[in-house]
């Protein structure tokens, strides 16, 4: 059992308290993490609470059918497996709860090596579907003159297999670049390991307002280094480090040497070229500035918006299992009006938020209009303040709540429209006490 596998997390939901414990004892010795429930009023409160990867449920309980809590499921966490266990009779129930949406069944008595292979099975592929998800947006390549030079320097990013300092403001697809990278180089076979340094920030305040070195977060850094062996480490908020932490990543970029064991670096930021000549030191941005993209801005390339707004049109169908099949004119004009400050992440947030007030088959110009009355919409901050002196974790909560009212308390679809993985939005969740009941 391997690492990764030893972090899943799995729910057993059965009415037998003497099931629910030898379930779990077999789980936690390989190397699960196991919650038990015996009633599905506790199994809901449960799965609000914890991300879980996987839940192993009775098909038959007292306060509710397999099928109806396997519809709950699927509404609330479209992400989560469910495996049903049956007994003999049931066999053709479980059958049934397949086509429904469980993953698997298995019957009664349970076998432990039959247990462990189904639950094995089902998490590889999940974890092929997550990774289809985690670079869907990494092989766009839209029209437009600017986006067609991009990605020319982006192929020979990936020929040149050296470290690059990616530029751009926010939402211009960083990651999604440093993905493409990754998914057509050399590294593909290694991981793709992601160093974000704002994770760190406490006050929220201002990006550049706090910075952290790899000496501050020795043990974090190192792990990152470590997983990323040979794959591809990507950098964010690389802005924050200190002198400490960029003489060290400066010392890594330049001493690495170029075997089999190669780890290329990718270092993002949304500062400019010069802003970061007065928060780095000259050595490191000589460095990363041998190798430098700048993403174009979304509002100075605006004849590739409609190919962005049709693509996520397709995303957000294949997601919500909608067939919405047009945007009216009326909209692509409202599109192309706009500024796009938050760049191709807005078009898909915005889009997708359209496909979730669609009930017809295309997306109306009352849709729009409300979408984009919302958008503008000043912001009302108290007297005196100013939008950095806002708190990251009100901004966060506020941000949270808006999309789980729009995705109506799915955290697969808020996640996405959040653009953060579902555990971070549990984890965000529990943090800022968000309520979750719709």
């Amino acid at each position: 059992m391997n690492r990764r596998t030893a972090m899943k997390k799995i729910l057993v939901l059965d009415d037998n308290l003497t099931i629910c414990l030898m379930l779990k004892s077999w789980l936690v010795k390989r190397l699960y993490e196991v919650e038990t429930a015996t009633n599905v009023d506790d199994a809901k409160k449960l799965i609000r609470e914890v991300a879980f990867d996987l839940v192993l449920s009775d098909i038959r309980m007292p306060d509710m059918d397999g099928f109806s809590f396997l519809s709950w499921i699927q509404k609330y966490d479209s992400d989560v497996l469910v495996i049903m266990m049956t007994g003999y009779a049931d066999i053709e129930s479980a059958v049934a709860s397949m086509k429904s949406g469980a993953v698997d069944y298995i019957s009664k008595p349970i076998e432990p090596e039959l247990l462990f292979k189904k639950i094995e099975d089902a998490l590889k592929i999940r974890q092929n579907q997550k990774k289809s998800k985690q670079f869907i947006n990494a092989f766009i390549k839209p029209e437009g003159r600017a986006y067609t030079e991009l990605f020319k320097r982006l192929d020979k990013a990936v020929v040149d297999n050296t470290h690059l300092l990616i530029t751009g403001d926010r939402g211009t697809g960083k990651a999604s670049a440093a993905k493409y990278i990754y998914e057509k180089g050399v590294h593909k076979s290694f991981p793709f390991v992601t160093a974000d340094y704002d994770r760190f920030s406490k006050n929220g305040s201002d990006a550049g307002a706090t910075s952290y070195s790899f000496q501050q977060e020795n043990s974090w850094i190192s792990r990152k280094f470590a997983e990323a062996k040979g794959g591809l480490l990507f950098v964010k908020n690389a802005q924050l480090l200190d002198k400490t932490g960029q003489l060290q990543l400066q010392d890594f970029l330049t001493k690495q040497p170029k075997n089999e064991n190669f780890t290329q670096v990718i270092v993002s930021t949304d500062k400019t070229i010069s802003e970061l000549s007065a928060i780095w030191i000259p050595k490191l941005l000589t460095t990363l500035q041998k190798h430098h993209i700048l993403l174009p801005a979304l509002k100075e390339n605006k004849e590739s918006i409609p190919f962005f707004a049709h693509y996520f049109l397709t995303v957000a169908n294949e997601v919500l299992n909608k067939k919405i099949e047009k945007i009216m004119p009326a909209v692509q004009q409202l599109l192309l009006d706009y500024d796009w400050p938050g760049n191709i992440q807005e078009v898909k947030n915005t889009i997708i938020k359209a496909a979730l007030l669609t009930e017809s088959n295309c997306i109306s110009e009352e849709v729009g209009r409300l979408l984009f009355k919302a958008a503008q919409k000043p912001v009302d901050h108290p007297k005196g303040t100013s939008v950095k002196g806002l708190r990251k974790e009100r901004y966060e909560k506020e941000k949270i709540e808006e999309a789980l009212t729009l995705a109506k308390g799915n955290k697969t679809m808020a996640a996405s429209i959040l653009n953060i993985d579902r555990k971070t939005l549990y984890n965000k969740i529990k943090l800022y006490n968000v309520n979750t009941t719709f």
